[in-house]
């Protein structure tokens, strides 16, 4: 039974008062004290429904230690010393309750119940209308991703409601028509972004998000058709056809959005990840900013240029990266006769620029007012400098930072992208060629152009030595455009998404992730494991026989024991 938390203080509403999201974008608001604050009189103006709704943007993105640990169960970095027990089958059924999940829900659908008593115009407020419709969509997809089928609420729950407190699970794909009506009303109602900023969810954010929640529903169920996850009779272009949809609007719309690119192919795409203030940058289309001197800074620096912590990306990813000719490049020849430093060096020399702008490269500044300069990965480091692949990350430093290469008490301010343009053509090349077979080269070279690669083209599988088995035959063309987005989104926190919407656990079970190819000369005591090629096995005694996944169960997560037994109409997803 889904028992939801009652207000029983009805003299109160929270107004949220962890708006340090909002610092640099809004100044604070005058609140009135909250002991003179009921329901009765709230909801009056547009600045409480402001007020209201700005509870919501720390609750939807409470990251500050930035993207790399967005990454953490996927096939692209090791991250701790055990592995991630997602990927590795280990999860146990949950107990207790899922209340706590659903509160957001609550929340927001008690500023739908209540935002129409506002005496002010719509006009001053239709834009809190749209934050809401978005939030509620971003709610329930986090949901959704997690338990599948889930009930739909779009009213307050009140105790007294058996009716709906003992409903059953709704199918997800009513679940995911609602979130993508919802996301329709928030590009109705929310405001363009030149006139809010890219700190506040705006009508690009809105376009963006659609393509996101259509294209992995509609992958979802081409790829999951036939078991147990799939909704039978679901058409999955419906899907495919409302991504191309909103992506074609946010790209031929009057809408701020490009590529970031300053001619300097060389170092673009890494200098957009370290930018402290993305306000004017237009591929950002949302982002958490931070603010040292109010005291809201993050710990980006400390955890990647100061130490490693931990992090390290795997063979996997960084094999995926073609040489700067656009071919598939040989790493593992490489591997037989270049090890070690000469081994990154030489990648980063032959490679794609979005390979040596992700992971760290002998000669690399960690901080220029620090002359500090990157000699080696820290692979027999202790527990915190600790790198155990070699492939150290750098994706979202800055060397000219004040806090890089400082201890993360030092702080850092570097802005966490939520929403970026890059993603949205990824999306629609992707779902373009479901759809239609057919390949937007012209987007797609927008993001080649970024780093200076050839154009666009297709690569032959049987000519790749770096082919991946996604466990089912995909074109040509497919497999190159899941290559592309690969690189270009690499540790951005999509991977993980990518891989249960592909139905793709071929890619890593009964595999261990590896790291580079060690060279025992410049680590004469290094005590850790290495493969037949000489490659860094770091799992070896952890994972005998590789991940150990469970297909027919992990891909979702179970409902809470407990809510299974106290609502009988509740049913537990599959394998649990």
């Amino acid at each position: 039974m889904i028992k939801m938390n009652n207000i029983r203080n009805k003299s109160m509403i929270v107004v949220a008062l962890s708006i340090s999201f909002l610092l640099s974008c809004e100044d604070f608001i005058d609140l009135k004290p909250l002991d003179q604050i009921t329901e009765e009189n709230y909801w009056k103006s547009s600045s409480d429904l402001r007020n209201y709704m700005y509870q919501f943007y720390p609750r939807a993105f409470p990251n500050s230690a930035m993207i790399v640990d967005l990454a953490t169960n996927s096939d692209e970095m090791i991250h701790g010393g055990s592995p991630s027990v997602i990927l590795n089958g280990q999860r146990t059924i949950r107990t207790g309750r899922w209340t706590g999940e659903w509160r957001q829900i609550r929340d927001i659908n008690i500023f739908f119940k209540n935002y129409e008593k506002c005496e002010d115009d719509f006009y001053s407020y239709k834009h809190y209308v749209g934050e809401a419709h978005f939030f509620r969509a971003w709610f329930y997809f986090e949901l959704l991703k997690m338990y599948g089928d889930i009930p739909w609420y779009d009213e307050v729950l009140e105790l007294d409601n058996d009716e709906k407190l003992m409903q059953p699970r709704d199918p997800r794909t009513e679940i995911i028509d609602n979130i993508l009506d919802d996301l329709d009303k928030a590009v109705l109602f929310l405001d363009y972004r030149k006139d809010v900023g890219n700190c506040v969810i705006n009508k690009e954010v809105a376009l963006a998000f659609q393509t996101r929640v259509a294209l992995f529903e509609g992958s979802w169920q081409k790829y999951h058709s036939g078991t147990q996850f799939s909704t039978p009779g679901i058409d999955p272009d419906k899907y495919f056809l409302k991504c191309v949809e909103a992506a074609e609007e946010l790209i031929g719309g009057n809408y701020l959005v490009g590529i970031y690119e300053t001619g300097k192919p060389d170092s673009d795409y890494y200098t957009m990840f370290g930018l402290e203030n993305m306000g004017d940058i237009n591929e950002v289309l949302l982002y958490k900013s931070f603010n040292l001197a109010e005291g809201f800074g993050n710990t980006v620096e400390g955890y990647l240029s100061y130490n490693a912590e931990q992090k390290g990306a795997t063979w996997d990813l960084i094999s995926s990266y073609l040489g700067k000719n656009g071919k598939p490049f040989d790493y593992l020849n490489l591997s037989g006769t270049s090890k070690g430093n000469d081994f990154l060096i030489q990648i980063a020399q032959n490679c794609d620029v979005r390979l040596k702008s992700t992971i760290y490269i002998p000669g690399d500044y960690r901080s220029v007012e620090r002359n500090l300069i990157f000699d080696k990965p820290t692979i027999d480091a202790g527990v915190l400098q600790l790198c155990p692949t070699g492939f150290q990350i750098k994706k979202t430093t800055n060397p000219y930072s004040s806090g890089a290469a400082q201890s993360w008490e030092a702080g850092s301010q570097t802005g966490l992208i939520i929403f970026r343009f890059g993603e949205v053509l990824l999306n629609y090349a992707e779902a373009k060629y479901e759809l239609d077979n057919s390949i937007v080269y012209e987007q797609l070279n927008l993001l080649r152009a970024r780093v200076g690669m050839p154009n666009f083209t297709v690569n032959k599988q049987t000519e790749d030595p770096n082919l991946i088995d996604y466990g089912y035959p995909i074109p040509d063309e497919l497999y190159e455009i899941r290559r592309e987005r690969r690189v270009e989104l690499a540790l951005e926190g999509m991977r993980d998404e990518d891989l249960n919407r592909w139905a793709a656990h071929s890619l890593f079970k009964n595999k261990r992730p590896k790291g580079y190819p060690l060279n025992v000369a410049e680590f004469p005591d290094y005590n850790g494991n290495v493969d037949d090629n000489g490659l860094i096995d770091h799992y070896r005694q952890q994972l005998p026989n590789g991940y150990q996944f469970k297909e027919n169960r992990d891909y979702l997560y179970s409902i809470p024991q407990d809510e299974l037994t106290l609502n009988p109409n509740l049913t537990q997803n599959p394998g649990w």
